[in-house]
């Protein structure tokens, strides 16, 4: 080789590196840029959701009052399970004390169209690897609580569907089983696992390795162990629309719905103690106003943008084929693990045939850019070519096997439709849930009243059916004052203080806040 030829090769070399880490430096800045430009209003054609159809409460779908009631005491923005929860408990709490409120549910939207009626289903929290995160920033006591608070969604909400008769929800207990198809990620998933048997002996996770994974779940040869414990499975929207059918029924006098009724802006008053929101049509005076936007916190809350950011997620609902999970009848559900926080997880809905429709959701990572262009996005009309061609493919490569004749097992399965939904990213991975100051809101008048204020439940981080509904219970008790109260333990509600069940690692803040940054998430990525 020629000193030209070693220059010319060293140059084209170097070129590359120049243009990778240029192109690198502007995805960056492109994300940047994304993020702090915070959200809008959800778009008014988003994809269509499997969960949506055939709604059990047709007249619910885009349910509104003749005319915008002018006053009310509690401003609900959202009607997810966030907002239903609080709704619920706001009520139930106040009659059980012989008071009476209104509250005004505000919904951009359908009803239940954001993040809730548009997730896989999954009442689960993998406790191995939510336990090793909180107990890196809390230590082991402090991670021990939070992982209980989010394993209790599954009997709160069973609770909750049986006392209601929500038979429609499809609220069921499943054994989930997470396959591992990177040697190195189930080795250190088996050892935290290990070290759980003394802290969370109630958690109970099995495990299996290579050879009887492949086995005992039918799989290929992809998948080098995997980890199976409990965990539930729900229609989302079937479900909260089913809560919302009980409170108008219960409440007609005290609670009304307004859907397709953005909240443009919001104003404090003079005098502190009231607020005015101002929608598409029309204005809503209150004394309190409680933001259960999830991701599009920061549309009416421009502080939050340094706080945390929206992300297009992709689920897909398929048909099952032919293969050994058809005939679970919807009691088992998957978790696809390609590495360190990357996976696809996948329930199937009871079927009496054990034929159940597969809703597979995930393959974030797949899109261009590493799943980068995917964060700082709000928009929920359209999909992700490449994510979706993930989901659409990913079912026969994990689960189909050889068979005696030496080819691949006879598949069926097709894509029956697939959406996209957003999901909120904070900068510490927790909800934030509690009073809002001026600081935050950004609202400011001549007086402050107490009496008059606004409150969030927001920011679950893909992890909204684990945490949810308590942290929108634990908002109303904070909303009510009663958080030193013992409140009597009911369907949906724990009982006791609210400090002996609620996590304080949750709880809104000023140190909290500042002490964090969305960007500060870019070394994870």
């Amino acid at each position: 080789m020629g000193l030209l030829d070693l220059f010319q090769k060293t140059w084209k070399t170097l070129r590359t590196a120049i243009k990778t880490l240029l192109d690198l430096n502007r995805t960056f800045e492109a994300l940047v840029s994304r993020i702090h430009q915070g959200a809008s209003l959800p778009c008014p054609e988003s994809t269509q959701s499997y969960w949506h159809e055939n709604p059990p409460f047709p007249n619910l779908v885009d349910i509104q009052s003749d005319q915008l009631p002018t006053k009310t005491d509690i401003v609900i923005i959202g009607s997810g399970i966030t907002g239903v929860a609080i709704a619920r408990t706001l009520l139930e709490q106040t009659n059980r004390k012989n008071h009476s409120i209104n509250i005004t549910v505000l919904e951009a939207r359908d009803i239940c169209s954001g993040a809730t009626g548009r997730n896989g289903g999954h009442v689960k929290v993998a406790p191995y690897e939510a336990f090793e995160a909180l107990e890196r920033k809390f230590g082991g006591e402090r991670a021990v609580a939070l992982t209980r608070f989010q394993i209790r969604h599954l009997e709160v909400l069973r609770e909750v569907c049986e006392s209601e008769g929500v038979e429609g929800a499809e609220c069921r207990g499943v054994e989930t089983v997470d396959l591992f198809l990177d040697d190195k990620v189930f080795e250190g998933a088996c050892r935290v696992v290990e070290r759980m048997k003394t802290l969370l002996p109630e958690c109970e996770v099995k495990v299996f390795q290579a050879s009887e994974a492949r086995e005992k779940f039918s799989t290929s040869n992809a998948v080098v162990g995997a980890l199976s414990y409990e965990a539930g499975a729900i229609w989302p929207y079937r479900f909260v629309t089913s809560i919302w059918n009980t409170l108008l029924q219960e409440y007609p006098n005290q609670l009304t719905i307004e859907t397709n009724t953005p909240v443009v802006s919001i104003e404090k008053d003079p005098t502190g103690n009231a607020y005015t929101v101002h929608t598409n049509h029309g204005i809503i005076h209150c004394t309190h106003i409680v933001h259960a936007t999830n991701a599009w916190m920061s549309h009416l809350l421009p502080s939050f943008k340094t706080k945390a950011t929206g992300v297009r997620a992709h689920m897909s609902a398929q048909n099952p084929g032919y293969h050994s999970y058809q005939h679970f009848h919807g009691n088992r559900s998957w978790s696809i693990i390609y590495g360190e926080n990357d996976y696809d997880y996948m329930t199937q809905r009871p079927s009496t045939k054990g034929m159940g429709d597969i809703m597979l959701g995930g393959g974030t990572f797949r899109s261009k850019d590493d799943g980068i262009n995917q964060i700082g996005v709000w928009d929920d009309s359209c999909i992700d070519a490449l994510t979706s061609a993930h989901l659409a493919g990913i079912l026969p490569v994990v689960f189909s096997r050889d068979n005696k004749e030496g080819g691949m097992e006879q598949q069926s399965r097709y894509l029956q439709q697939h959406w996209s939904g957003i999901i909120a990213l904070t900068a510490d991975s927790l909800p934030f849930v509690g009073k809002l100051d001026r600081r935050l809101s950004g609202r400011k008048s001549q007086q402050c009243s107490a009496d008059s204020s606004e409150w969030i439940s927001a920011g679950y981080n893909g992890q909204g059916m684990v945490f949810a509904w308590l942290c929108g219970t634990a908002l109303a008790v904070m909303i009510m004052g009663l958080e030193e109260e013992s409140i009597p333990a009911s369907p949906g509600y724990p009982g006791g203080i609210l400090s002996e069940w609620f996590p304080k690692e949750l709880l809104l803040d000023g140190k909290r806040i500042d002490r964090i940054d969305i960007l500060d998430l870019a070394d994870q990525l």
